[in-house]
């Protein structure tokens, strides 16, 4: 029997060293074909919480100009703008596990658990940035327009997973978890794409957008003439309106004593969404001389506009008149679907014996706004029957200081207590991080009688 309190602040797609330490139950989320050395497996309500947080670009030390103590003095949205590259990415999922229960059988090991769940994704431009630190006459011409490219996913949802183990022979061994989903709450752009056009010549703005948004949320939002109404409250049943499914699979072989390789999948999958739809449109309306063929143009102002807009209330009126151009639609949305992000690992491992091991390990993450990879280098050892050691060091783009540490102490035979980073120097500098996961377990195991396993 496995008890389990942890907190877990992790990048969802990076190595992290409780995937690598063959006594934490919990690396079976990462390789389900693994082989526990336990009877069984059981935590409750909070055996594992886990937020995991990347981010590709922005630096608290790209944002300002720093005086002589270190202290920001200046704003600096040239350098922020600089920093970043074409595309941008920000994430952040959220996984709370409500229980596990797992039991040995003959052939296997199977487990049975409950998780809410969060996935969340940003991919941005750096366009917006630019143009806010450098103008428009940085993007001059049809063929350079400011591109406000933004691609979203956030959602929220139950998971009920069955999984097993078995081992099929002396090299191979299999696992796979069957998850029924139900969404509850999703944030999805469908289409955003918002481009400002500067005529080389006279500088005259045209603004050209294409913008759906969808939501499904688990209470009723009233919607009446186009505008969004105040949100009514909402009951246990409506967290399982938006049904899904997923799976994760592995393969686990052992070449000879030395030498075996991984490979699995998780959270390929996805949720169909057609509770309390609302999608949000935006469109360019006609109201006047700035309506040019479904875009927005302004040439300027004349003498006489700007001598109106002195006075005060024709100033609100021009302003009123500007923000009816850009019409937010709001209507009842159809059903859709959206992918669960998607991860894939391959994995290759060396023992140096039954106490050492070695393994190397390329991952990666389907999300919306593209894939992400990452290399992962670790050690694992197990000393004196009661010491578990992991050493880890993660390449990413954009990030190359991921050097992690994991331990873990065993008492009375029952009780392992760990804590693990994959980012120890991440702790000097916490506001310029690509990403950081610490955890803390407490967990209480029940070993199998024989003890004549690779453990012991």
């Amino acid at each position: 029997m496995v008890a389990a309190l942890a907190w877990n602040v992790a990048q969802a797609q990076v190595g992290t060293p409780v995937d690598f330490m063959r006594m934490n139950p919990y690396q079976l989320k990462a390789n389900p074909a693994t082989e526990l050395p336990y009877e069984s497996v059981m935590s409750i309500l909070i055996g594992n919480t886990s937020l995991s947080v990347q981010n590709t670009t922005l630096r608290y030390n790209n944002l300002f100009d720093f005086d002589a103590q270190g202290r920001p003095e200046i704003l600096n949205l040239r350098k922020l703008a600089n920093s970043l590259k074409e595309n941008n990415f920000v994430g952040v999922d959220f996984d709370l596990n409500f229980f596990i229960l797992g039991r040995r059988t003959k052939h296997g090991f199977f487990t049975y658990e409950h998780n809410i769940r969060t996935q969340s994704d940003v991919g941005f431009r750096a366009d917006l940035f630019k143009l806010l630190a450098y103008g428009n006459s940085a993007f001059l011409g049809s063929d350079n327009p400011v591109n406000v490219g933004l691609k979203a996913n956030a959602t929220m949802f139950q998971e009920f997973a069955v999984g097993y183990q078995m081992k099929v022979n002396e090299r191979l061994s299999l696992g796979g978890r069957a998850k029924l989903l139900f969404g509850v709450v999703n944030v999805n752009t469908k289409q955003f794409d918002v481009r400002l056009f500067t005529d080389p010549d006279s500088y005259a703005l045209r603004l050209v957008d294409d913008v759906l948004v969808r939501t499904s949320m688990p209470s009723t939002i009233t919607l009446q003439d186009g505008v969004l109404g105040g949100a009514g409250g909402f009951g246990i049943g409506d967290l399982f309106h938006n049904p899904g499914f997923g799976v994760d699979f592995a393969a686990e072989y052992r070449f000879d004593d030395r030498f075996s390789a991984v490979a699995a999948v998780r959270d390929l999958g996805f949720i169909s969404w057609g509770f309390n739809n609302i999608q949000m449109t935006n469109n360019i309306q006609d109201m006047g001389e700035f309506y040019d063929n479904g875009s927005f143009l302004f040439n300027g102002l004349n003498v006489n506009q700007l001598e109106m807009l002195a006075d005060e209330t024709n100033s609100a009126l021009f302003l009123d008149t500007l923000q009816q151009y850009f019409h937010l639609g709001f209507d009842r949305g159809e059903r859709y679907f959206t992918a669960l992000n998607t991860n894939l690992l391959l994995r290759g491992n060396y023992d140096l014996d039954a106490h050492n091991r070695f393994s190397a390990q390329v991952q990666g993450r389907f999300n919306g706004s593209g894939f992400r990879p990452a290399l992962t280098l670790a050690y694992n050892g197990y000393f004196f029957e009661k010491l578990d050691v992991c050493a880890t060091y993660t390449i990413m783009p954009n990030s190359y200081d991921n050097i992690g540490l994991g331990i873990s102490g065993r008492l009375f035979k029952t009780c392992n207590i760990y804590l693990t980073t994959n980012n120890v120097i991440g702790f000097f500098s916490p506001m310029n991080l690509s990403g950081m996961h610490v955890q803390f377990g407490i967990v209480f195991t029940l070993r199998p009688e024989d003890k004549n396993t690779e453990y012991e």
